[in-house]
């Protein structure tokens, strides 16, 4: 039995052709429609998530690992308003996510009705497309018509780039009522895929520029493992012209590629800072985590900058865009891969300056006081290949840009919108993804901030936290205004929260640490666990940000 509700029996077999597999519904009233007909299809994951918001964020994580469209369903009101942090999220990052939200009939908007807001539209500064279904369908033209408008929005969740769509269900009461399972008949959809192609003129145009450029720089922002692209990367490096920056969340590993953006970066003063400006700047990929390289760049007045990407939009992250190349990132590498190497020095000043910041790295962690830089060294040494690694925001990302992870270790984090809330979410629902383990490095400030993430039945043992709680938000320290403000504990939000009884109330295991010698112990213990597991690494509050200050003024004594 199923929803007598017209259309569902429609949404759930175009849910079905179009692979998707995965549904995250939020308890309510209004979209019992939708929770009395989907379990009936055994072609359907489904997961039952009370709070909206973290059920967005843990939409997220899914849909991060397999790269294909994940369900959000939601009763009417306010419940579709909390999935729009993980929307947001979504929208910047390309995460195909596709919002099913139950919906009043349109004759009970703003008349009085409980749980009754403007659904239509609502997400729409940070949506690739939304509809609104009709309530009835009557006749044969409705229903293509309202199959029509769920294809569509499920196209939009994949091209031209993937992101997040709503599709806005009114129904009327009653509610409950049921029918037995049938199986309509589907119209035929040719989805529009766009292609995209440089015009020879146009690719031999650009071509020729970059010969002519003898300083060239390659950024890669956020993205998953591409093998594909990491080995024409590595062809490309072996021209000295050009020097290619990654950072932990690039998922790209070469001896060749500088991945330490902002240490680097120390090497460059005023007397040697021509031998490191390029003349052009090529990026791909998503957010960069590094401040310090876009301030940077943003000084050269004369620099020319090309961005890759399938979508309409190119962010112009350097104030000097002149090139918006649409076309798939691997696809116009190779086509460099044969230019003329026009210099001699150029990259070398760059790994020069990237293997002195790595011997003075060792020379400072080796003397460094029990401090979150100590974890994430320690972290670096000891996590297990073939395991991924989800960094919360907001320190604990910019602390994995200090270390060279291995290789093998998938590295992620939500700097699509870069926000504090939902890590935990995010990462529980990528874990459900994933063969190995996964580990959430997070703060203090964002793990508490979205412990309902604990509140449902899918921990599983492969799913382990480490919690570095330095007692508030560490990050404001590193920053001079709130220092300086004299209101530091306004936008520190100092606390003496702990974990424990969290992990126990989710039937998680939970250990501390407290001191130096305990951390190696503590995270081996941590992963050979066999449970889903909390490690709250204890670290002082008001020495991380000299820590750090002086890391970076060590690293400035080799000029």
């Amino acid at each position: 039995m199923v929803s007598n509700k017209d259309g569902l029996e429609l949404l759930a077999n175009i849910f079905i052709k179009e692979g998707i597999k995965d549904i995250v519904i939020s308890p309510g009233s209004r979209n019992a429609p939708m929770m009395l007909t989907f379990p009936e299809y055994e072609e359907f994951n489904i997961y039952s998530i009370i709070d909206e918001r973290s059920a967005g964020f843990f939409a997220l994580g899914m849909a991060q690992k397999t790269r294909r469209p994940v369900v959000l369903n939601c009763t009417s009101g306010s419940a579709l308003l909390n999935y729009a942090p993980a929307i947001a999220e979504a929208y910047y990052q390309q995460i195909p996510l596709i919002v099913l939200s139950a919906d009043r009939p349109e004759k009970l908007i703003d008349h009085g009705d409980g749980q009754a807001i403007q659904q239509q539209d609502v997400y729409q500064n940070f949506i690739r497309k939304s509809v609104h279904l009709p309530e009835d369908i009557k006749s044969e033209k409705d229903s293509e018509t309202y199959q029509k408008l769920v294809f569509e929005a499920i196209n939009a969740a994949h091209f031209p780039v993937m992101g997040p769509v709503h599709i806005n269900v009114p129904l009327d009461e009653p509610i409950y009522g049921e029918k037995e399972k049938s199986t309509p008949p589907l119209i035929d959809f040719y989805p529009k895929i766009p292609s995209f192609n440089l015009e020879e003129s146009k690719q031999q145009e650009l071509q020729q520029k970059w010969n002519q450029i003898s300083k060239k720089m390659i950024i890669v922002g956020q993205m998953p493992p591409q093998s594909d692209l990491n080995q024409i990367l590595e062809i490309l490096s072996q021209q000295q012209d050009i020097v290619v920056l990654t950072e932990s969340t690039s998922n790209l590993h070469s001896e060749l590629f500088v991945s330490k953006i902002d240490q680097t970066l120390t090497q460059i003063d005023e007397q040697n800072e021509a031998d490191f400006i390029p003349d052009l700047v090529l990026s791909f990929g998503g957010l960069i985590v590094s401040k310090k390289i876009k301030a940077w760049l943003r000084k050269n007045d004369k620099l020319e900058h090309w961005h890759i990407s399938l979508d309409d939009h190119a962010p112009d992250v350097f104030s000097s865009i002149k090139e918006h190349i649409k076309l798939e990132a691997s696809l116009f590498l190779k086509s460099l891969a044969n230019s003329t190497d026009s210099s001699k020095k150029f990259q070398k000043n760059w790994l020069d300056a990237v293997n002195r910041t790595n011997e003075l790295q060792k020379e400072y962690l080796r003397q460094i006081p029990y401090s979150d830089l100590m974890v994430f060294d320690n972290l670096e040494k000891l996590l297990p290949n073939n395991t991924q690694v989800h960094f919360a925001n907001s320190t604990p990302v910019r602390y994995s840009q200090f270390f060279n992870f291995d290789e093998n270790i998938i590295i992620d984090s939500n700097r699509g919108v870069s926000g504090i809330d939902g890590s935990v979410s995010t990462a529980l629902g990528q874990s459900l993804c994933f063969d190995g383990l996964t580990f959430l490095i997070t703060g203090d400030l964002s793990f508490f901030y979205d412990n309902n993430a604990l509140w449902n039945h899918y921990l599983h043992p492969n799913f382990k936290i480490v919690l570095i709680n330095n007692g508030g938000g560490g990050i404001f320290r590193f920053i001079d205004g709130p220092l300086k403000s004299g209101k530091i504990d306004l936008f520190e939000t100092p606390h003496t929260r702990n974990a424990k009884y969290l992990a126990l109330d989710a039937g998680m295991d939970y250990n501390t640490c407290y001191h130096e010698d305990e951390l190696a112990i503590e995270i081996t213990q941590l992963i050979q666990s066999k449970k889903a597991c909390i490690l709250e690494i204890f670290t002082p509050r008001v020495i991380n940000d000299q820590v750090l200050k002086d890391y970076f003024n060590q690293l400035r004594v080799a000029l």
